[in-house]
């Protein structure tokens, strides 16, 4: 199991960016988790698709669906005083910290495409 943020969940449901190596991702390990502020993240990244004209509506409703389907039951809580400490700590958003937070409370690595998370957390989190 590993814990994935929104940019990994985006690369593999558009095929945009390193897409590729976020499919290779989920085929070599495809139990992934994430808090539930991902699927709020993908939401509104298939809405702005939208709005640009790049995807139609029912594509963004099926994004968002896969990205259920992809996490199942492994959409896991974190409290609210570890993510403010973590994202005071570490100066990162709290959209950030609930990442790491729930990383940590799984004891798992944290795939990600955010260049201030694999900063701010280089045992803990690796690039995609």
């Amino acid at each position: 199991m590993i814990v994935v943020d929104t940019n990994v969940m985006v690369y593999l449901l558009t095929g945009s960016g390193p897409g590729e190596a976020a499919a290779d991702l989920l085929m070599r390990d495809p139990e992934w988790a994430a808090p539930p502020i991902l699927l709020s993240e993908l939401r509104n990244v298939a809405a702005g698709l939208v709005r640009a004209g790049r995807i139609e509506p029912p594509d963004a409703v099926g994004i968002c669906h896969d990205g259920e389907v992809i996490l199942g039951d492994r959409i896991a809580s974190v409290p609210s005083d570890e993510v403010l400490e973590v994202a005071l700590e570490r100066d990162l958003s709290a959209y950030d910290a609930e990442f790491v937070v729930l990383a940590r409370q799984l004891g798992v690595p944290l795939v990600t495409g955010d260049r201030g998370i694999l900063e701010a957390e280089p045992n803990l989190a690796t690039a995609l």
